[in-house]
């Protein structure tokens, strides 16, 4: 065996331990084979220096691992300090965004067919409601007789096109909602399910660069915004484009210079939405961002509260909570000023289009160059024209951070894998597996550290039927490589052999069968005891169950319980032994 090359002032490095004494062949749904692991860290040492016996183990030398653990909790004085070491960055930047197109990533022919549908009710609906104008102006003109009375049969007509518009109005927006509903739900269902099963098959490498907790704000808040964006918004966008664009086609038929009166502050009206388009869409994403972090934490926080109160690190989780939720505030405060003020100045435009609006009109019914009929239907289909402009802000808003939203899952998604355990068909899988294994002039840094050298020329090499402990400080590298083994990473260089074959060449799906693995802290999931051991295979057998709970030494405690096998776990209970019963259905 090589001698690894050992780095200046590291750690006392990991020791293998042999044995040659067979172990037990253990009856589950598929042959164990006769290897077991267990790393253990010993007790610290007084000096830097461990004694190794030639005989029994092989010393090989791996630094140990500096890194900071992201999102620790401070104990003590440090608390009350103040130190905010996880204080967010201001920026200013512009977020990424996807094109209104990849919305729709995951729509099928028949929901195309349908959106398509469903913008031109909702366009439809849009069109409809200005043509109001031109019933109102009617029943003006029946108001207005030269003898002082009311025309009643121009009167009931305008009533029944009111109705009519309504009946119609009704029919448009039914529909429009029906399709939304129609189409947008199933595409999310399938967007959330593409990425909880991108997520559960990306290498472990990549979760160590993330806090995995704010995964879950975008399988659901993230994917809400991109389900109202692509459907309901987008529809309420074109309903009330339509409408404005509708409105001002019979303001400029009835009387064009009316129009192009009331319609002189359209500039600044236009240019205050732009403005404030361009600072929502600037910084949606970023508060996203920042409320993802804050409910990671509060997550995080609740979900190991015992911990959090043993260490009296309350005070703690509260700062950084709020660190990043006054990121989100802070944003919303800047984008909540300046919406006020270009939507105030546009709302002021609009109340003096009207007032420059009447009075030109009323000049011209006085100097008889038109009649009040025309007059109402330009004013009113440019006053329900430009109305439709203050509802096509929020929506374009909503788009906008749809789009945003959609960035955001879509880059989760266009990451690939660099292990790939979702291949079935990719990688030999060995009739048999005897359990021969060897570590191979290995180096190895974690991706997320990669200044710091966990493994370096390391070798080893276990034959079948040994028991073996890595024995090493903190840090030394002993988990480190039972992941190896797994392919949860890669080596940098070197090769990890199983049978003489290079894992790499191995169906991945097929080697983590091969091996039970009993991590230091084995988490259950929110399910029965039955269900987490049978989880550790397909098919799995109540005999089974029982054979492995017995072999784990369980069995007399599952059966003291009120429900035995059937009795409901906490999520996260870390009960050893019965995580060690699941490994033996493996």
């Amino acid at each position: 065996m090589q001698s690894p090359t050992s780095f200046p002032n590291s750690p006392p490095n990991p020791q293998v331990h042999h044995s040659q004494a067979p172990l037990p062949i253990l009856p589950s749904s598929k042959p164990v084979k006769q290897y077991q692991f267990a790393v253990m860290a010993p007790p610290p040492a007084t000096n830097d220096n461990v004694e190794v016996s030639t005989t029994d183990y092989v010393q090989v030398m791996t630094p140990k691992s500096t890194a900071r653990v992201p999102n620790d909790f401070k104990m003590g004085p440090e608390i009350d300090s103040g130190e905010a070491d996880d204080q967010v960055p201001e920026t200013n930047e512009l977020i990424e965004t996807v094109a209104l197109s990849q919305l729709y990533r995951y729509a099928t022919p028949m929901d195309k067919a349908l959106l398509g549908l469903e913008v031109v009710m909702a366009g439809v609906g849009g069109a409809l409601f200005p043509c109001m104008a031109l019933v109102f102006g009617s029943a003006i003109d029946s108001f207005a007789q030269a003898d002082g009375g009311v025309d009643r049969d121009a009167v009931n007509s305008a009533a029944l096109d009111f109705f009519f518009i309504s009946i119609a109005l009704f029919v448009t927006d039914y529909s429009s909602g029906v399709l939304f509903a129609y189409t947008a739900e199933p595409q999310m269902k399938e967007l959330r399910t593409e990425v909880l099963r991108h997520l559960l098959y990306l290498d472990i490498s990549w979760y160590d660069k993330i806090d995995p907790l704010h995964l879950s704000s975008r399988l659901t808040g993230d994917t809400i915004k991109v389900k109202d964006g692509m459907g309901q918004k987008l529809c309420d966008s074109v309903r009330f484009t339509c409408q404005f664009f509708t409105g001002y086609i019979i303001g400029f038929v009835r009387g064009w210079d009316i129009t192009l009166v009331m319609s002189c502050l359209m500039p600044f009206m236009v240019g205050s939405m732009g403005v404030l388009l361009k600072i929502m869409q600037k910084r949606a994403v970023h508060a996203q961002q920042m409320y993802a972090e804050a409910g990671a934490v509060a997550e995080e926080t609740l979900g190991s509260i015992r911990t959090v109160s043993s260490l009296n690190a309350e005070k703690r989780a509260i700062t950084k909570y709020n660190d990043r939720a006054l990121a989100a505030e802070t944003t919303n405060i800047q984008v909540g000023k300046l919406s006020a003020i270009t939507f105030g100045f546009f709302i002021g435009c609009v109340w003096l289009m009207y007032a420059v609006g009447l009075w030109y009109g009323g000049a011209k019914v006085a100097r008889a160059e038109t009649t009040p009929s025309d007059v109402f239907q330009a004013f009113f289909g440019v006053l329900l024209g430009t109305m439709s402009l203050g509802q096509i802000k929020p929506n374009i808003s909503a788009i906008a951070e749809a789009k945003g939203a959609a960035a955001q899952i879509y880059n989760i998604l266009d990451t690939p894998s660099a292990i790939g355990a979702s291949q079935e068909d990719t990688g030999d899988k060995p009739e048999s597996c005897a359990g021969r294994i060897q570590a191979v002039n290995v180096n190895f840094t974690y991706p997320s550290r990669p200044d710091v050298q966990i493994l370096n020329n390391y070798n080893v090499s276990i034959e079948p039927g040994q028991t073996v402990a890595f024995v090493g400080a903190s840090g030394g590298g002993k988990s480190t490589l039972i992941a190896l083994l797994e392919r949860f990473y890669d080596p940098s260089s070197g090769s990890i052999l199983l049978d003489g074959r290079d894992i790499k060449t191995l169906n991945v799906k097929w080697l983590r069968s091969q091996i039970g693995l009993v991590s230091q802290e084995p988490v259950l999931f929110a399910t029965t005891i039955f269900e987490n051991i049978a989880a550790g295979g397909d098919g799995i057998t109540r005999e089974q169950v029982t054979e492995a709970a017995k072999l784990a030494n369980a069995h007399t405690f599952i059966m003291s319980l009120p429900e035995q096998f059937w009795c409901w776990m906490k999520r996260r209970a870390h009960w050893m032994r019965r995580a060690n019963a699941w490994c033996r259905l493996r």
